[in-house]
């Protein structure tokens, strides 16, 4: 059973890079699938085992750590999310309880680390062509980047698979008890491997790769020491060298990274990207508002809105849906116990590698050695790059990881408590079942998705007609209801709605999208988009005080981030709409309170993105400005005219400010006020004749009317021996 459980988890973890790449958790069903059988072969051929699995006290620990980052993402607010984080947890584990399975037989340990090497050779061989070819892409139609990644879409992901998966094939050529030939090969593929990582340009991936070897050369002289190998002093002789060859290495590929990717060869600029250090702040913050347990799985997605700076951190155009550090993310997710007990793990099974490696008899235990110093220094190189990447978000880096921490466990086993062998046994057959009973339905809907989404999505023609996209969707959200197919299907309805004439609004396709929206607003709260795109429909079908209440609480959730989604912005413009509606119905008291109201949101919005707010911002104080004079408010409408003149294309105002100035001296002069009254006129002509702007609605044959009107009676006062009074009157 243990060969079944290393091919399928073969399988696996092939599936998981060839489809599995991508933050989308429904896209992992393969792979999901393919690792639940392998965790129910692995369950027989672990009681089968005459050995202890693992040390009673590991088994323990990541039982508890293991327990709270489920519980903690079981009770989190968002399910879809929750969801996703418990299927990376489960695939962890459920690579590592496999390893255990497969460790101690040499077949089972033959196919797993052929068909690592085989998957890295295949991934090799497409990044290759993609330094010739940087479009070509071997499954999905296209690629976000022009560097190499090989099945991946994205350089960090396709480094992070390439140096874990070249660190155990290190392992096996150095260490394994396999074929001069194999080990050649084995050893060549490693080569290979920190070839594609080089020229994918990820200067995380290097940073990775440099510490992974250093790690590697480390446990290996640990090993040579304990086996007294013959080669363990010249080593020791060479470690300085081989301390230079790594920090070389390391200097070098970032050189080059950096040339390529910036333009300069000056390492030092590696520091001018501020991003990542603003990230773990904004993180920082997070952390600060639930310390101990977090705020659920992913709630940084949401929570750092709260404390975006755009000042510093820009307008965040890009959504920092994750922190660049999964450790950080771990503890903003799941607050500082989870985090310090991922730590203990972590640092358990590093002690734990550096005190059994090389004490395996290699006659007992073949390729013992070759795992553990392949997992402690795949999973380190993992993690150091992990601190400048989301790696560890994506299914086929979790089996990896889950591969790697299990062969950094090799060797640790109780010899001869039997008690410690029946309990270490029974807790993880109890785990592996509890990972196949959560893996096996979900791979199993997640596939169907996948099958059913792949002809509008993936396949290198799309279907973009909107009945494929409708019935793929439906199909979808029957199967997986998340909270992105329900807005994408919206968007559908919306656009066949408005394709369809007049009665748009009242169409069953208007009504679907408006239930769609709704439904996804309840599967995930925290979503601004969901909110704005649902009160932008509510908006355009004149459902107002619906709209506000969806604005209202878009603002709230995006916080600082409106240069992200323009909360403000949107709801000003509707705000400005309705605003108008009430001038042209009369309810100019209504339309003054709309009008300031949108006035408010979209000087906010002008804050974080002034460049989009230009068409808009103008109009709206002009139309406030236009409000006040309805309702005799006539210094308030000359404050806001004077504030709409300082505005860009704001000079319009003037000429309106001159128009009021104009009626207001026509009132002074009604009333016996002829000092007054000359003093506006002659404020009037002033701003009338400020600007060569004026409004769209007065035509250049009446502003020269006008400004001969003032004139006239400018010199009709004046010749009256009229003295202005002092402007502004008061």
């Amino acid at each position: 059973m243990s060969v079944i459980s290393s091919i399928f988890l073969v399988i696996s973890l092939a599936l998981a890079v060839v489809f599995g790449s991508q933050l989308r958790a429904w896209t992992w069903g393969p792979a999901l699938l393919g690792l639940g059988f392998a965790l129910l072969a692995a369950v027989p051929a672990i009681w089968k085992s005459k050995r202890s699995p693992l040390n009673l006290g590991l088994v323990t620990l990541g039982i508890i750590t293991t327990g709270w980052f489920a519980a903690r993402a079981w009770i989190s607010p968002v399910a879809e999310l929750n969801q996703a984080d418990l299927l990376l947890l489960a695939s962890a584990v459920g690579a590592f309880l496999c390893f255990r399975a497969i460790e101690g037989s040499p077949a089972a340990e033959r196919v797993l680390i052929w068909g690592i090497g085989l998957l890295l050779l295949a991934n090799l061989w497409v990044a290759g062509i993609q330094v010739f070819h940087p479009d070509f892409s071997p499954i999905f139609p296209k690629r976000i980047v022009k560097f190499p990644t090989g099945f991946y879409s994205h350089y960090n992901e396709g480094a992070n698979f390439v140096i874990g998966a070249s660190m155990l094939l290190a392992g096996a050529a150095l260490f394994g008890r396999h074929s001069l030939a194999t080990r050649i090969f084995f050893g060549i593929l490693v080569v290979g491997g920190m070839a594609e990582v080089y020229f994918s340009r990820s200067r995380g991936g290097i940073f990775g790769a440099a510490a992974g070897y250093a790690v590697f050369a480390m446990v290996a002289l640990v090993i040579a020491k304990r086996r007294n190998s013959k080669w363990f002093a010249p080593s020791i002789v060479a470690l300085p060298l081989i301390a230079l060859g790594v920090a070389a290495f390391l200097y070098l590929s970032w050189q080059d990274a950096m040339v390529t990717r910036a333009g300069t060869d000056q390492v030092t600029k590696l520091l001018d990207n501020q991003i990542r250090f603003h990230l773990a702040g904004i993180a920082v913050s997070c952390i600060g508002m639930h310390p101990w347990s977090g705020g659920g799985s992913r709630s940084y997605s949401w929570e750092c809105y709260q404390f975006w700076d755009t000042k510093v951190q820009g307008g965040g155009g890009a959504r920092p849906d994750l922190i660049h550090n999964e450790l950080l993310q771990a503890a903003t997710d799941y607050g500082i116990i989870g985090a310090g007990l991922l730590l203990t793990l972590l640092a358990a099974l590093a002690i734990n590698a550096m005190l059994t490696a090389g004490t395996n008899k290699p006659t007992e235990d073949r390729h013992a050695s070759a795992w553990c110093i392949g997992g402690i220094a795949g999973f380190t190189a993992m993690f150091v790059q992990s601190n400048f990447s989301f790696v560890f978000h994506l299914v086929p880096q979790t089996i990896l990881m889950g591969i790697c921490l299990a062969c950094a466990a090799c060797g640790s086993r109780d010899p001869g408590n039997t008690s410690g062998t029946v309990v270490s046994k029974t807790l993880l057959t109890v785990t592996a079942l509890l990972c196949v009973a959560f893996i096996l339905p979900l791979g199993l809907k997640a596939t169907k998705v996948t099958h059913t989404l792949w002809p509008t999505m993936f396949q290198r023609k799309p279907l973009t007609t909107p009945d494929a996209r409708i019935n793929g969707l439906t199909t979808a959200i029957e199967l997986w209801p998340d909270s992105t197919f329900f807005r994408e299907r919206a968007a559908i309805y919306q656009n066949l709605a408005r394709d369809s004439g007049e009665a748009w609004a009242s169409s069953m396709e208007i009504q679907n999208a408006l239930d769609d929206y709704q439904v996804a607003r309840k599967l995930h709260p925290y979503e601004p988009v969901l909110a704005i795109n649902h009160a932008n429909l509510l908006s355009a079908l004149g459902r107002d005080s619906e709209a506000e209440m969806a604005y209202s609480a878009a603002i709230q959730l995006q916080g600082a981030m409106e240069a992200g989604f323009f909360g403000n912005f949107h709801f000003a413009n509707h705000l400005y709409r309705r605003g108008l509606r009430e001038f042209l119905a009369g309810k100019y008291m209504e339309a003054n309170d709309t009008l300031e109201n949108a006035a408010a949101h979209i000087d906010r919005s002008m804050e974080s993105s002034p460049w989009r707010e230009r068409e808009f911002r103008v109009p709206i104080h002009e139309s406030l400005g236009t409000a006040k004079e309805k309702i005799r408010d006539y210094t308030g409408a000359l404050e806001t005219y004077d504030k709409t003149s300082t505005m860009v294309h704001g000079a319009t105002a003037q000429y309106r400010a001159g128009v009021l100035l104009g009626r207001m001296a026509v009132e002074a002069w009604a009333n016996r006020k002829p000092s007054d009254a000359l003093a506006l006129f002659l404020e009037a002509k002033k701003r009338a004749t400020a600007s060569n702007s004026f409004p769209k609605d007065v035509t250049p044959k009446q502003r020269a009317e006008y400004l001969a009107y003032l004139d006239r009676t400018i010199k009709f006062l004046e010749g009256a021996r009229v003295t202005p009074s002092p402007f502004p009157i008061r």
